[in-house]
C-alpha cells in the first residue's frame, strides 16, 4: 500500500522513508525501557500493555485524513506503534529463554522466529486483498489490530510467566537465580564487556539495516522494474509474489540456519552459531547484489536473487538470538535484548529506508518507472555494501564466542548461594562440571 499512500499524503520517495524511521526511533526508545522492566515486574502484564497500546494506534491511524498537513499525525501514530512491537520483541524470547536450554532452546527459537517471514508474509497478502477488497488502502490497518487484541488477553490469561534463570538453575536461590538486582548502568557496563555480544549486535545491526530498507522498498522497485520492462505492472501482482518469496524463504532460512548451527555445534565447532551468522550476512548481501544489477536484464533473474536474499538474512534469527542467550547471565537477558535491538534500529533501518529514498531522489526526481527503477536500485546497492561488513563482524564474534560463554558460567557459580549448594544445568548435562563442553 506504500504507493498509494504517498499518494495520499502527497509524498516524494524521502518523506516516505520517514515513515519506517520514525517508527524504528519509537521502538528503539521503547525497548530500552521494556528490557529495564522485563528484568524486573510482570513480563505478561507488560506485554499485554504493549499489544492494546500496538492494536489503538494501528486502528486510529487509519482514519487520518489526506494531504500532507495531515501526515505528522500519520507520523506520530506510526512512532506510537512502535510501544507495542517493542513489548514483545524485546520480552518473549527471554521468556523462552527461562523455560529451555540447550538444543530446545534452540528448536523454540527457532519456532518463535519462523513467525517472522510467516507473519510478514501474512500481512502482506492480508493487508493487500483487503485493500483492494475495500478500495482504500485504510483497511490494511483494520484486520492486525483485532488479532493483537486476541494474542495480548491470551497473553495476560494463559501464558507462563517462569522465575528469571529458572532453566539454568535447579532451585530458586532468590529471585534473580543468583544475581542481585543491580542498576540500569550497572547493566549496561557489565553486558558492554562481552566482545561477543558487541560484536554480534553490530552485525545485526546490519541485517537491520538491509531488511528494513529492503521491506520498505523492494515492492516499489520491482515493480517499477516490470513496468520498464514489459510496460504494465500491478502492485497486488508484485506484492503477492514478494509475499510468496518472503514466506518459502523466511521459513527456508530460519530452519536452515538453526540446523547448521546446531550440525556445526554437535561436530565440536562450537562457533557454529557465529559461523552461521556470518554466511547469513554473506549470502543475502550477494544476493541482494546481483538482484540489483543483473535483475534489469530479466525479471525472473530478479525474483530468483529476491528469494536468496530472503533466504540469507534470515538464518540469522535463531543463532544470534542464542550467541545472546549463552553469553549474558540470566538477570540481564531482557535488558541485553533491548540494548541490542535498539542499537540495531539506531545504527540500522531507523535511517535506511530514509537514506535509501534521498539517494533515488537526488539521483532523479522523474516519476517515470525507468527513472524510479534506475534510482530505487542504485539507492538499494548501499545494503550488499552493510551485509558485508556485518558478515566481518560475526567472524570476529566466533573468535571470542567460547571465552565469553565461560565468563557468564562463571559469574552464575560465582552467584550462586544457599545451603543446599545448588547446580546449574544445561539440558542434560551440568555446566558446572568444567570438563564439560560448552555448547551442547
Amino acid at each position: 500500500v506504500l504507493p498509494d499512500i504517498k499518494k495520499a499524503f502527497e509524498l516524494d520517495n524521502t518523506l516516505a522513508g520517514l515513515i519506517q524511521t520514525v517508527f524504528v526511533i519509537s521502538y528503539l526508545i521503547c525497548a530500552v525501557i521494556y528490557g529495564f522492566l522485563g528484568d524486573r515486574y510482570n513480563r505478561n502484564v507488560l506485554m499485554f500493555v504493549g499489544l492494546i497500546i500496538w492494536a489503538f494506534v494501528t486502528f486510529a491511524s487509519s482514519f487520518v485524513a489526506n494531504g500532507r498537513q495531515h501526515f505528522w499525525l500519520f507520523l506520530v501514530l506510526r512512532a506510537c506503534s512502535g510501544v507495542g512491537e517493542a513489548s514483545y520483541g524485546i520480552i518473549a524470547p527471554t521468556i523462552i529463554a527461562d523455560l529451555f536450554t540447550g538444543r530446545k532452546r534452540s528448536l523454540v527459537l527457532t519456532i518463535y522466529y519462523l513467525a517472522v517471514p510467516c507473519g510478514g508474509a501474512l500481512g502482506l497478502f492480508v493487508g493487500t486483498f483487503v485493500a483492494m477488497a475495500a478500495k482504500t488502502w485504510r483497511a490494511a490497518f483494520w484486520v492486525a489490530p483485532g488479532l493483537a487484541v486476541l494474542t495480548a488477553i491470551t497473553c495476560i490469561l494463559f501464558n507462563e510467566n517462569p522465575p528469571r534463570g529458572s532453566a539454568e538453575v535447579d532451585n530458586t536461590v532468590t529471585d534473580w537465580h543468583g544475581f542481585q538486582a543491580t542498576g540500569w548502568i550497572t547493566d549496561i557496563k557489565e553486558i558492554l564487556k562481552t566482545p561477543t555480544y558487541v560484536l554480534s549486535s553490530l552485525g545485526y545491526a546490519c541485517q537491520f539495516f538491509t531488511l528494513g530498507a529492503l521491506a520498505f522498498w523492494i515492492v516499489s522497485t520491482i515493480y517499477y522494474l516490470q513496468v520498464s520492462l514489459t510496460g504494465h505492472a500491478t502492485l497486488a501482482q508484485i506484492g503477492l509474489y514478494f509475499g510468496i518469496i518472503l514466506l518459502v524463504g523466511g521459513i527456508a532460512g530460519v530452519l536452515t540456519g538453526a540446523a547448521a548451527a546446531t550440525y556445526l555445534k554437535k561436530n565440536k565447532i562450537l562457533q557454529g552459531d557465529a559461523i552461521v551468522c556470518a554466511i547469513s550476512m554473506a549470502v543475502s548481501g550477494i544476493s541482494l547484489y546481483l538482484c540489483l544489477t543483473l535483475g534489469r536484464l530479466n525479471l525472473i533473474v530478479a525474483w530468483a536473487f529476491v528469494f536468496m536474499t530472503c533466504f540469507g538474512i534470515f538464518m540469522i534469527g535463531t543463532p544470534v538470538a542464542d550467541i545472546l542467550l549463552y553469553t549474558i547471565p540470566p538477570a540481564r537477558r531482557s535488558t541485553a535484548e533491548a540494548f541490542q535491538i535498539a542499537m540495531g534500529h539506531l545504527i540500522g533501518d531507523s535511517s535506511s529506508s530514509y537514506i535509501v529514498g534521498a539517494i533515488a531522489d537526488s539521483i532523479t526526481t522523474n516519476e517515470g518507472s525507468v527513472a524510479q527503477s534506475y534510482a530505487l536500485r542504485f539507492g538499494l546497492l548501499v545494503c550488499p555494501f552493510v551485509c558485508i561488513l556485518g558478515c566481518g563482524f560475526h567472524l570476529f564474534a566466533s573468535l571470542t564466542l567460547l571465552k565469553d560463554q565461560e565468563r557468564m558460567l562463571q559469574q552464575i557459580r560465582e552467584n550462586l548461594t544457599g545451603p543446599e549448594n545448588q547446580q546449574v544445568e544445561n539440558d542434560d548435562t551440568e555446566i558446572a562440571n568444567e570438563n564439560t563442553p560448552l555448547l551442547t
